[in-house]
């Protein structure tokens, strides 16, 4: 009998602890994204990566667009930046109102390279021209996944408990895995200081992803992103909103 009160007690802890995790996973559809905070936008945002001395490698412009189809719903990411100077870049995700990845586009114009990526419940198919050559290549997925270039706009849609942590699984075609899962906590408040006086209240987040970790800073009001920082092979950036 304590033998099966003992395995009784782990079974439910367990049981716990596996709810607790299911429950700390966010994928598209979740009740934690606000739908009441999704809305279209224009940015410009200000990018500056320094190495391990401290030098500045890039400083570029990033302009992003958010819009929202009204008849479907369909939601688009859209942004452009000039880095390295004299090398243009764009990239355009595509999404449902519930942020399930629907296809995403990438050009590298100097460098004569698009990927081409289609997104279905369990599986990633990415099409690479490159200096005209097409391949192919596909990539099994668990269910309730994002797609890597949206999660820098939809974090300030996220209705989070402060002091947890979440987990975002996320597609990169750029990993090892293609599975990169984010994490994510709302750590602290802060403040943004305007130009020419005036703050703005923000939520702060602190996330990682795969070796790489930063934070998040949002506008509490309006749910953007006014700041990102963070850390990437052995590189430090900054990326504030003009």
């Amino acid at each position: 009998p304590i033998y099966l009160a003992a395995m009784k007690i782990i079974f439910a802890l367990l049981l716990v602890t596996m709810s607790a995790t299911a429950q700390n996973t966010i994928g598209p559809g979740d009740k934690h994204i606000r739908q009441d905070w999704i809305k279209p936008s224009h940015n410009f945002n200000r990018g500056i990566v320094t190495d391990s001395t401290g030098k500045v490698v890039y400083d570029y412009v990033l302009e992003d667009f958010t819009t929202i189809d009204s008849l479907t719903k369909q939601i688009t990411f859209a942004r452009s930046r000039q880095v390295p100077p004299g090398s243009f870049s764009v990239d355009t995700s595509f999404t449902d109102q519930w942020l399930t990845p629907i296809r995403m586009h990438e050009i590298f114009f100097q460098r004569g390279v698009a990927f081409e990526m289609s997104f279905g419940d369990t599986l990633a198919t990415v099409k690479t021209t490159r200096k005209g050559v097409l391949s192919m290549k596909t990539y099994p997925m668990k269910r309730g996944y994002f797609e890597d270039n949206m999660i820098e706009y939809i974090v300030g849609w996220l209705d989070l408990e402060k002091g947890v942590t979440y987990t975002l699984d996320n597609f990169n075609k750029d990993t090892p895995k293609p599975s990169d899962p984010y994490t994510i906590e709302y750590v602290f408040d802060d403040l943004w200081l305007l130009t020419g006086g005036g703050k703005l209240a923000c939520s702060v987040l602190h996330y990682t992803h795969g070796g790489n970790e930063g934070y998040f800073w949002i506008d509490k009001a309006t749910r953007e992103t006014l700041k990102e920082e963070g850390s990437f092979k052995g590189m430090t950036f900054v990326l504030n909103r003009m």
